[in-house]
């Protein structure tokens, strides 16, 4: 894959990382920094997505599940605002 990328396909990730929200705080996820890298392959059509979120260390059932929610919601939002950003690529989250 492509280590480095065009200056435009910077710019849709960068505004789908402002556009999807952490579902609490309404905070964008490229202002939390939630997502490591992004690699992108213009001739593999793919995208894979490397988040920061990390597994939840609670002890307490109830707030281990509202994490893995919370994570689940983001990485479904992302995966989502990727593919119709990027259309006909493969768009893959890793967590």
């Amino acid at each position: 894959m492509s280590a480095t990328m065009p200056l435009p396909v910077q710019r849709k990730i960068d505004s789908v990382l402002q556009r999807v929200k952490e579902p609490e705080t309404l905070r964008s996820i490229g202002e939390l920094n939630l997502v490591r890298r992004v690699r992108y392959s213009q001739s593999e059509k793919r995208l894979i997505v490397f988040m920061d979120i990390a597994d939840p260390r609670s002890t307490c059932m109830v707030c281990s599940l509202v994490t893995e929610h919370l994570r689940s919601s983001i990485q479904r939002e992302l995966q989502r605002e990727m593919e119709r950003e990027f259309p006909g690529f493969t768009v893959e989250i890793s967590a």
